[in-house]
């Protein structure tokens, strides 16, 4: 899978792309996701949100993301 990668409507330095890639990778890489399937491009999107919304440190988008594989397995197993 190509790395991750901003849109058009978002105005991320490559810096910027580079952190969000390297958390990307380690959650895929911790939750046995391929890079290429629907809880990863879900967590793609949170992780660029979460980052436009301040989360900008590598650590604490970690945990963002861990969080939220957790609350996804939480409400997949109802």
């Amino acid at each position: 899978m190509a790395p991750l990668r901003a849109t058009q409507c978002l105005a991320l330095s490559k810096g910027d792309m580079e952190r969000l890639q390297r958390v990307f990778d380690e959650l895929c890489r911790e939750q046995g996701w391929a890079r290429d399937g629907e809880r990863a491009r879900r967590h793609a999107r949170m992780l660029i949100d979460d980052y436009l919304a301040g989360n900008t440190d590598e650590m604490g988008l970690l945990v963002a993301g861990r969080a939220f594989a957790e609350r996804l397995q939480r409400y997949a197993s109802y």
